[in-house]
Parts: structure tokens; C-alpha cells; sequence
């Protein structure tokens, strides 16, 4: 009699069990899948915890998600995972997860440009994201943007969001060039023959001397010869022969007479501080107001640009296939390209770093900080740098480059 009362009670909860698992897989499905609308990502976000997987090694960048993403997030009831891990590593894992068939993994969230967008999107590693599900993406950035159709010349399709806005700046000692910045590669070379020994740059790979190095290729041949050349070592040496004439005859005014470079920024900044040198270089356009603000640089240190412009690129987000949780990755998203977030990102605590918002739909605020930034600590104007922003190449060709200077001008081949 009572094993048939259990039955009885088994029976009746079965299908409530059965409604409970349905649902509950249901979730986990619908997690997978994109959402239809913001509306929908925000509903099934709810209770969930995001991972976002990106480069560990800049503090304030950690910081900023830490203290501003986070947070933020908290209040849609969504918790963020930060998890630091270079690039290379995170395709790798992606890469992985694909031979091995996998429908899901840990990244919902990555930080990607360049080569590494052009690897990721070659073996179909990233899912596309319809920018009708980022809100802040459609009031902020305009869909004819260079930088929103292409990523260094390979087309986004919809596989990437633009994240940070990066520009290739000269910062000057003002007592050094009395005042009289070199704005061109002509200038440069000149003031280098009458000063020696005081210039440098970082040596490739490192991205900062590698842009410097496109940028003086972009001055003695022109963006458009390099941008179209074949994609060859003998194609593009051809067409930027001029360039590597130019490093050749600026190389013995350099320090240590062009013989060695200094292999970091860090290593360079520290010796423009302390005078060694006239000039350095970054790809972040407040980077003079962030070190000015940690101490490290004085108000000696003035930012420009070459007349003819520096070399200009996004960073984007990117959302795996086999992310589990593209709801709460659409949010976050959408939370990091928000106004607040964004401007708060100015701050050099959290390493001021510009938008990547159109330049006809930047916020007042927003413009209101870069401008008074360039009063007070030395930097360019938005206005400026938007004028003065030269398209980038595409990575293949960037490697070829690099390679390039290291037979013709490292090694004197």
C-alpha cells in the first residue's frame, strides 16, 4: 500500500519534472543563441555572469571594467568575469575549442584587432552581431565609419564592435625643440643632423616603433602606394624603397648612432623623462595627460601631430561562436559603449582613452574633457586628431614592413 502511494506521488510530480527540465534547458538554449532585440538580451541576461577575456597587462584598463563596467552591470543583475589573457592565447583556445567540435566554451567576450580579427575571422571562430542589438552602438558610432566597414583592411562583417579609439602621437620635449616641433619627416631628419644622438624609436615588433615607422613610409611615399602594393615582400619593398633610404639617413643621428634601439616604450618614456631624448611616441592620444597625471612627465612634455597626419585604428569586441551566453555578451557590450562609461574612460586614472564614437556624435561632455585636456597638459584636440587621421594597412602587410626595416635598416642589407 505505501509503495503504491510513492507511485502515486511520482507519477503526479513527473510532469512537473519533466516541465522543470524543459525549462530549464530551454534557458540554457536560449543563452546560446543571439537574441532577437536589446530587450530580449536583457531578460535573458538577468541572474547570469559574463566572462570577458582581454589583454591583462594595462592596470587602468582593469581598472575601468573593475570600477565602472562592473558595477554597472551589477544593476542590470548581471556579473562580470574579467579574465586577463593576451591575445594570442585567447585564439589559440578558440582555435582549440573548434577541432574539438565544441558548441560552447568559457569566453563570451573578447578583446581583438588587427591580425589577430583577420586569423579569427579566416577559420569562422566569431559570431555576427547585428548592430540593431547594440543601442549605444546605433546613437554613437555611424555605420559609414572606415573603422566600422574594415579592421587594418579587412572587412568586419558584422564580427566586430568598435571598442577604443587609438592614434599614433609625437610628444615633444618643449624645452628640447625650443618650442618648434618637427611636423614632417623632412623637419625630423633635419633636426636630428643637428642634434645627434637625441632621437630614437622603439624597434619593431613593438607596435609603438612599428607605427612609427608607417607613419614616416606614409610621409616619403604616400599611404595610398603602400595600401595598394602586392601583398609580397619584393612588392612592397618596391614601393617603400624611398622610406627605408629616409630610416637609413636618419639612422646615424640616432642614439648609439642607430646600432640598438630601446626595446619598450617603458623604456623610452623613462629616457624622454629624464631628457635623454626629444621625442617620444604613443598610441594613445591623452598619453601625455595620464603620465603627466602619475608624475612620470612634466609640462615640458607637449603632444603633435605631423602635417600630413599619423596612422590611426580601432580595438573592437568580438562575441565567440561558441560563447554561452551572448545575451549577457550583448550587454556588456552595450554597457561599455555607453556614454557614461565611455566618458569615464577619459579620466587618466583609467587610462584616457578616446572613444571610438563618430566624430560628428560625440557627446558635449565628452569633447568638453579633450578640449580642456589639451589646454592643460599638452594634448591635440579632438578636432585635430580626426582631421589628421591617416587609414590604417592591413596586418599581413604591417608584418612585411617590419621585416623590411629589420634587412634594410636594422641590419643594413
Amino acid at each position: 500500500m505505501k509503495g503504491k502511494n510513492i507511485l502515486k506521488v511520482i507519477l503526479l510530480l513527473l510532469p512537473f519534472t519533466i516541465l522543470c527540465g524543459c525549462s530549464s534547458n530551454s534557458n540554457q538554449t536560449a543563452a546560446k543563441k543571439m537574441p532577437t532585440s536589446y530587450h530580449q538580451a536583457l531578460k535573458q541576461a538577468q541572474g547570469k555572469t559574463v566572462s570577458y577575456y582581454g589583454f591583462g597587462g594595462s592596470d587602468t584598463q582593469n581598472k575601468w571594467v573593475d570600477d565602472v563596467i562592473t558595477p554597472m552591470m551589477k544593476k542590470k543583475g548581471i556579473t562580470v568575469k574579467r579574465v586577463p589573457m593576451d591575445i594570442d592565447t585567447i585564439i589559440n583556445k578558440l582555435t582549440t575549442e573548434k577541432e574539438a567540435n565544441k558548441a560552447t566554451g568559457n569566453m563570451d567576450v573578447i578583446w581583438i584587432n588587427g591580425e589577430n580579427f583577420y586569423n579569427a575571422k579566416k577559420i569562422d571562430l566569431l559570431a555576427k552581431v547585428d548592430p540593431k542589438l547594440i543601442p549605444n552602438m546605433r546613437k554613437y558610432i555611424s555605420k559609414d565609419d572606415s573603422d566600422v566597414q574594415k579592421d587594418m583592411d579587412t572587412s568586419i562583417d558584422k564580427k566586430e564592435i568598435p571598442y577604443g579609439n587609438a592614434q599614433l602621437v609625437m610628444i615633444g620635449s618643449k624645452e628640447m625643440f625650443n618650442g618648434d616641433y618637427p611636423t614632417s619627416a623632412e623637419e625630423l631628419l633635419s633636426w636630428a643632423k643637428k642634434n645627434p644622438g637625441k632621437l630614437t624609436y622603439v624597434a619593431p615588433p613593438d607596435f609603438t616603433g612599428s607605427a612609427f615607422i608607417r607613419n614616416i613610409i606614409y610621409e616619403t611615399v604616400g599611404y595610398k602606394t603602400l595600401n595598394e602594393a602586392p601583398t609580397t615582400k619584393d612588392g612592397i619593398y618596391k614601393a617603400i624603397k624611398p622610406s627605408l633610404k629616409y630610416l637609413n639617413e636618419l639612422k646615424p643621428y640616432l642614439w648609439q648612432k642607430g646600432q640598438t634601439y630601446p626595446k619598450t616604450t617603458a623604456q623610452l618614456d623613462k629616457m624622454f623623462a629624464d631628457h635623454q631624448f626629444a621625442l617620444d611616441f604613443s598610441y594613445n592620444q591623452m598619453y601625455v595627460a595620464t603620465q603627466k597625471d602619475a608624475g612620470k612627465f612634466t609640462d615640458d612634455a607637449q603632444t603633435f601631430l605631423f602635417d600630413k597626419g599619423t596612422i590611426g585604428n580601432y580595438n573592437y569586441l568580438a562575441i565567440p561562436k561558441t560563447s554561452s551566453n551572448k545575451a549577457a555578451a550583448i550587454v556588456l557590450i552595450n554597457t561599455m559603449l555607453s556614454k557614461e562609461a565611455q566618458t569615464k574612460r577619459l579620466q587618466p586614472k583609467y587610462g584616457a582613452t578616446v572613444s571610438p564614437y563618430s566624430v560628428d556624435k560625440v557627446p558635449s561632455e565628452m569633447t568638453k574633457v579633450m578640449n580642456q585636456s589639451s589646454q592643460e597638459n599638452g594634448t591635440v584636440s579632438m578636432k585635430e586628431l580626426s582631421k589628421k587621421r591617416i587609414p590604417e594597412i592591413s596586418g599581413k602587410k604591417i608584418a612585411i614592413t617590419e621585416q623590411l626595416w629589420k634587412d634594410h635598416v636594422l641590419n643594413g642589407k
